[in-house]
């Protein structure tokens, strides 16, 4: 599964020596240590392949972030960090809950799977991810990120892309962490977190426990419905992280487990403000995994692996407009992945895989489509992947086979062709995806037939060059397109329901700069999307704009500087530029929603990190310097204005490491 080596430190097999002529192994002694630049570029990484390889060369469109990346943004959460990801954005969904979206596609049901350390973090009630205070971010060791399809490594939750945290474990431990961040907006506090880590590796051991507590605010504006009616957001938009997790590795056996209860409030509801005081939810999720990886030989191995989840999402009592909500689902999944290596430029990989689903429903007066309190559901799937390195062009082929005995199966194939010669690198990609029904698509299907997976074509080319041993440009375009696609409506209740309708994708381009000097670090990269000439989800379309979709803008850049004056210091300054966004802001005399084009937004930010003595971080910052309040859009016509963003916040972070054993510190070059 995925790789959870610290791929970013410089290791010999970065380089692919067997791929070298005899005058180029004459010249490793000169090649010298290589740049921060070049280890990034050259980590080696599975997230795509399953097979390490390094990201130039990896069969997908690539993004990482190291922990050096995150502690110099002094970002807060996830949103902060992946917003700076080419084509990631965030909307509203209802009840206060911001989810993602890629390339200008809405998808927050069940279309980017999240991984922590390859433990699927998306419920399977509605196959959400929620985002915001959640996760722990000062204990993220790196984050890989596919910007693009992953169904035929990871089935049906990887529609449009992946996303894979990988946190410290205990030999990147090597001690006790602890640390938070406390943040003040203009009319409340926003953030106030904690966190705490210990862990290590003696010989063969290794053991991890860590911690993430706290309480933040989606904002502290005012959000007002249609209907004029309005509440403030402090105190009455409360999220709360409880996160912990404990690890325990001997050789190669692995045991893992997370304990994530996420709790929100919220008065937004489905658009309309809900009288009286804020609705308590709950999200509470309890993940299980066992892994062993047996060596057959130097060719051959062979990993079982079994995950056990339970999650209770979305939980709350009845309140104005919604019916109470109590289910809990569960997830048992094994896994057998095989691994031979044919040699060292031909490998083969082979897996199977098997779930069954079983959900609860603990409302009396609530039941499934089948007329009972419990549903139980199964699926299987066989996938196969082939690599063949040769000096002219790497070839990659691989299919997944998935069968549930509901909704039916699903066929996904991949080609891939990738390369780096010298300075330059190129990806050539094809690959079907498809987004799985999840237990409430099926329970809620407003067809006869039932509901049916949709299914994804997304073609890529990625061209990229490095200027020198400090700098690289990539650029990328791809094609999106969707059938069936899995559309979420309500009825009058606001009772949940789902339909295959029409079709809809994006088609676009990305494009990044890096450059890495000794004190300077620059970023820059900039995403587009249109959905012109593409079939459209009445729902999300801008009957105004061919081009646009709801909530996403168009264009967007992102950039960052990090000035490093010294060892011990950096000062980062990053923004992110939105172009105009669609939204529907209110409703006309006839009861109509009114679509209105938002002007184009800026977020800046400031932070500065000082390591004072080794191991003490201590960092101070601004973000949202010229307090735009960004909102989140809705991204579908579901009658629910624009969530107002946070403030300008002032934020203030600390953090500890204690070494049981001393690192060396830096070296200035």
């Amino acid at each position: 599964m995925v790789s959870q080596t610290d791929s970013t430190a410089a290791k010999k097999d970065t380089l692919d020596f067997y791929d070298m002529s005899l005058e180029q192994l004459l010249k490793m002694r000169a090649h010298g240590v290589p740049t921060e630049l070049e280890k990034l570029i050259n980590s080696l990484i599975s997230v795509a392949s399953k097979k390490p390889l390094n990201t130039r060369e990896a069969p997908s469109i690539i993004s990482l972030i190291t922990a050096d990346d995150i502690q110099k943004s002094g970002a807060r959460d996830l949103i902060d960090i992946l917003r700076t990801i080419p084509g990631f954005d965030f909307g509203v969904d209802v009840e206060g809950v911001v989810g993602i979206g890629i390339r200008g596609n809405w998808a927050h049901e069940g279309k980017v799977l999240l991984l922590i350390d390859g433990l699927e973090m998306n419920e399977i009630l509605f196959a959400t991810t929620q985002f915001g205070n959640h996760y722990p971010i000062d204990l993220i060791k790196r984050i890989e990120i596919i910007r693009g399809p992953g169904s035929a490594i990871y089935g049906g939750f990887a529609e449009y892309g992946v996303i894979n945290i990988i946190t410290k474990q205990g030999e990147d431990l090597n001690g006790v962490s602890t640390g938070g961040i406390y943040g003040q907006g203009q009319n409340d506090y926003l953030h106030r977190n904690a966190y705490f880590a210990v862990g290590n590796k003696v010989n063969d051991f290794e053991y991890s426990f860590m911690g993430h507590m706290g309480d933040g605010q989606r904002s502290d504006q005012n959000y007002t419905d249609f209907n004029d009616s309005s509440y403030n957001m402090a105190r009455n938009s409360n999220i709360k992280p409880n996160y912990f997790s404990a690890s325990l590795k001997y050789k190669k056996f692995s045991y893992r487990w997370i304990g994530d209860y996420y709790n929100t409030s919220m008065k937004d509801g489905y658009g309309d403000v809900v009288p009286g005081i804020a609705v308590q939810e709950t999200y509470r999720s309890t993940f299980h995994e066992i892994k062993y990886v047996y060596e057959v030989n130097k060719k051959l191995s062979i990993t079982p692996r079994f995950t056990f989840k339970s999650q209770t999402p979305w939980n709350s009592k009845a309140y104005t407009g919604k019916s109470a909500y109590d289910r809990t689902a569960t997830r048992a999944l094994g896994n057998i992945t095989a691994s031979y290596n044919l040699n060292r430029y031909v490998n083969f990989i082979f897996g199977t895989e098997y779930y069954q689903d079983k959900a609860i429903d603990r409302v009396d007066s609530s039941f499934f489509s089948n007329g009972k309190q419990e549903v139980t559901y199964n699926n299987y799937a066989f996938f196969t992947q082939g690599l063949i390195k040769t000096r002219f062009v790497n070839f990659i082929v691989g299919a997944r086979y998935d069968k549930h005995n509901v909704y039916g199966d699903a066929f996904v194939p991949r080609v891939g062709l990738t390369k780096k010669y010298g300075a330059f690198h190129f990806k050539a990609l094809y690959s079907n995806s498809f987004r799985a029904p999840s237990i409430e698509n099926v329970n809620g299907a407003t067809d006869s037939l039932g509901i049916k997976p949709e299914l994804t074509r997304v073609a890529e080319l990625e061209l990229g060059y490095k200027l020198g041993r400090r700098s690289i440009i990539t650029i990328n375009v791809f094609d999106i397109t969707t059938t069936n696609p899995i559309v979420y409506k309500t009825d009058s209740t606001n009772a949940d329901l789902y339909i295959n309708e029409g079709g809809s994708g994006t088609r676009g381009v990305e494009a990044e700069y890096k450059l890495k000097l000794q004190k300077v670090n620059l970023s820059v990269n900039y995403a587009f999307y249109t959905a012109a000439g593409k079939d459209k989800i009445a729902d999300y379309e801008v009957e105004k704009d061919e081009a646009a979709l709801l909530a996403f803008a168009n264009h967007r850049v992102n950039f960052s500087a990090i000035w490093n004056p010294t060892e011990e210091l950096s000062i980062n300054l990053n923004a992110s530029i939105y172009g105009s966004r669609w939204a529907y802001t209110s409703l006309d005399t006839s009861g109509t929603s009114v679509l209105e084009k938002l002007p184009a937004t800026t977020l800046l930010n400031l932070f500065v990190n000082w390591e004072p003595v080794d191991g003490l971080n201590i960092g101070v910052g601004c973000y949202d310097i010229l307090n735009q309040k960004f909102n989140f859009i809705q991204p579908y016509n579901g009658y629910h204005p624009p969530l107002p963003g946070p403030s300008r916040e002032i934020i203030f972070k600390l953090q500890y490491n204690l070494h049981f054993k001393a690192k060396n510190r830096k070296v200035a070059k």
